[in-house]
Parts: structure tokens; C-alpha cells; sequence
């Protein structure tokens, strides 16, 4: 018994979405093109996962969508906008570049600006905490010299 838990915890299982709905494309090209769009569609539930990975239901239909659509000859575009129409622009993993999506293409790099400045600012601070005079004057030299010569 402890082996098994011992093998359960050392070697957890890995799941994987089964896709409920199994249809065999009539040529490899479909096929390939459904998994690449697959992996390319978030699913609009899950934590940041494709729709090729998740086991959610929603992502059961999308998957449904689009070999349905890859069957009635639509074209990659065709599919990506009627999706998009669906469920917007966070159906996709790359959305396009327009107004309401600056802050997911803008963001990560402000963030990183902001930390660099912030960076700058703390060399900038342990650089002046921790610098030395150049020079020291003559009574601070005596002092050196008589505590060197004391010991």
C-alpha cells in the first residue's frame, strides 16, 4: 500500500484533453490544420490553456467549431472571426494589435520599464550610500595615524 502511494506521489498522472467527438478529416493537411489552430485558441475558461489541452466543455466546443468548419471548407480567417465574434479577442493566444488590446501588448513592457527605473534608482541610492570621500582632511588623517600607531 505505502508503495503504491509512494509511486502515485513520485509519479503523478499527466492529463491530457481527450476530444469527445473524435471525426476523421478527410485529408492529413485537415488534421494538421485543426491541431495547429487548436493550439493557437485559448480556452476562454481555463487558466491560460489551448483549446487542445483543456478537458473544459467550452473548449470541447470550440474544438467542435472549428473540424466542423475545417470540414465545410472555411478558411483560417473564417473560423478566427467567427470565434473572435463569439467570444472576442481573448479567444486568441496573439490578439491583433487595436485599442481595446494596448494594455495586453503594452503592458509586460511598461511593467519591465518601470522595474528598470525602479533598479537605476536603488544603484543610484547604494551607490551614494555607500561612497567614500575622495579625499580626507588633514585632521582626519592625524586620527587614522594615531589610532594605526595606538594598536
Amino acid at each position: 500500500m505505502r508503495l503504491l502511494l509512494l509511486f502515485v506521489l513520485l509519479f503523478p498522472s499527466i492529463t491530457y484533453a481527450i476530444d469527445q467527438n473524435p471525426i476523421e478529416f478527410e485529408t492529413p493537411e485537415q488534421q494538421e490544420r485543426f491541431w495547429k489552430m487548436a493550439n493557437e485558441l485559448r480556452c476562454v475558461v481555463c487558466q491560460n490553456q489551448s483549446v487542445a489541452d483543456s478537458n473544459a466543455g467550452i473548449a470541447q466546443d470550440v474544438r467542435d467549431v472549428v473540424r466542423d468548419m475545417i470540414l465545410k471548407g472555411k478558411t483560417d480567417d473564417e473560423i478566427y472571426t467567427f470565434l473572435v465574434e463569439r467570444y472576442s479577442d481573448y479567444v486568441l493566444y496573439n490578439p491583433p494589435l487595436k485599442p481595446k488590446t494596448f494594455v495586453l501588448w503594452l503592458g509586460p513592457v511598461i511593467l519591465l520599464l518601470i522595474a528598470l527605473f525602479g533598479l537605476l534608482l536603488a544603484i543610484r541610492h547604494h551607490a551614494k550610500a555607500t561612497a567614500q570621500p575622495e579625499t580626507l582632511t588633514e585632521e582626519e588623517q592625524q586620527k587614522i595615524q594615531q589610532a594605526l600607531n595606538n594598536q
